[in-house]
Formats: structure tokens, sequence, C-alpha cells
């Protein structure tokens, strides 16, 4: 069972971090809830514009997406961001990001038309495709992937280091849950807010780390530390 005192013991390092990190950049929990009501706006600013409105919005969620890549990858990689760093981050991965939408949106758009007479397939194709691409925010601000690249590189990411990286998304995810479990609503959204970048932080660290290390580094660190 020494595989598992390693997991366990990576997760203690990146939770850790990823805490440390979110406490020292509380104000990425201001963003995290900002970005999305930016997005609502726009969304009902621009609809009676048809068409293009829908296009403006489509291409205002890649900028602030966008951004928020910049400001969570310069917290991994560098362990500091500044709110300087928000003039400029919409646009940096704005051709990325819309890239993989059009790409996913063809794909989801093929398999929804190749499997409408069967319900359970295409429950377990939508489920392969979340498992599978949940590792393209960070193969494109992390691993600077983009175009079909970012379905390929996911892929095989997740296929190598799965029994790592599936079980910290549960873990997040039923943080996020836990949320509803606060009562007063504007505390909840705060709280909301600070755990979307803890989880995108400890995301990206546990990429780096699964991407720059072995198996038999990691039980060396494990075994030190113990």
């Amino acid at each position: 069972m020494s595989w598992l005192r390693d997991i366990v013991a990576l997760y203690g390092r990146v939770f850790r971090r990823a805490a440390v990190l979110s406490v020292r950049h509380w104000w990425l929990g201001v963003v995290a809830i900002a970005y999305p009501r930016t997005l609502l706006g726009v969304a009902a600013l621009v609809a009676p514009l048809g068409i293009v409105g829908g296009m403006l919005a489509t291409v205002t969620a890649a900028a602030l997406v966008s951004s928020w890549f910049v400001l969570v990858g310069h917290v991994v990689r560098d362990g500091r961001a500044t709110l300087a760093d928000v003039s400029g981050s919409f646009v940096v991965y704005l051709g990325d990001v819309l890239t993989f939408g059009f790409l996913l949106w063809v794909l989801s758009s093929i398999g929804a038309l190749a499997l409408s007479n069967f319900s359970y397939l295409a429950i377990v194709f939508l489920l392969a495709v979340l498992v599978f691409l949940s590792a393209v925010p960070e193969q494109i601000y992390l691993g600077r992937e983009s175009g079909p690249a970012v379905f390929i590189e996911s892929y095989k990411f997740v296929a190598a280091y799965w029994i790592e990286w599936l079980p910290a998304l549960l873990v997040f995810l039923l943080l996020m849950d836990g949320v509803r479990l606060v009562p007063f609503a504007p505390l909840a959204l705060l709280v909301e807010g600070v755990l979307v970048a803890f989880m995108f932080i400890g995301r990206g660290l546990l990429f780096l780390e699964l991407t720059t290390s072995s198996r038999r580094s990691r039980e060396f660190q494990r075994r030190v530390a113990e």
C-alpha cells in the first residue's frame, strides 16, 4: 500500500500549498465571484443583438476565462500574482479558449447526433468527455497546448495519472458542494469564491507535480518526510 501513502503525502503537500496561496491571494476569490456576474451582465446587455450578441457574449466568456487562467497560472508557477496582472490577461489565452470551445461544441454535436437514439451511451459518452478533458485548463495555461492538441494531451495526462488526478477532483467537488451548508448568503458567496480559487490553484499545483516528477521521486519525498 505504499502507493496509497504516496498519494496521501502528495495531496498533503498540494492542499497545504494551495491553502497558503489561496489565503495570500484572497482577492482571487472576489475575482471568481465577479467574473461570472460580469458575463451575466454582458450577456443580458447584448441579448437583443441576436446572433451578434451571442458572439459577443462568447468572446467575453473566453476573455474572462483567459484572464482567470493567467492569474491562476502566476500563482501556481511563481507563487505570486497581483492586480496589475489583470491588465492584458484577457487576450493571452483568448484564441486557445475560443478554439477549444469550438472544437468541444463540434465534438458534442457529433456525439449527440450519433447517440441520439441511445440515451445510456450518450450518458457514458458525456462522462468520458468530462473525465478525459478534465485537465484541459491546465494543459492550456501550464502545458501551453492549443487546438486539437489540448484534447490529445488532456487524454494522455488523465490516462497516465488518473489514480492521482481523479480522486483530487472529487475532493474539490465535495468541498464546493459544502458551500450550501453556509447559512448566510453573502458569506456563502464569499466562501464559494475562495473555494473556487483554492480548487484551481490546487489543480494547477497537482498538475505540475505530476508532470514534473516521477512516482519513484514522490515516494522518495514521502520517505524523507517520514
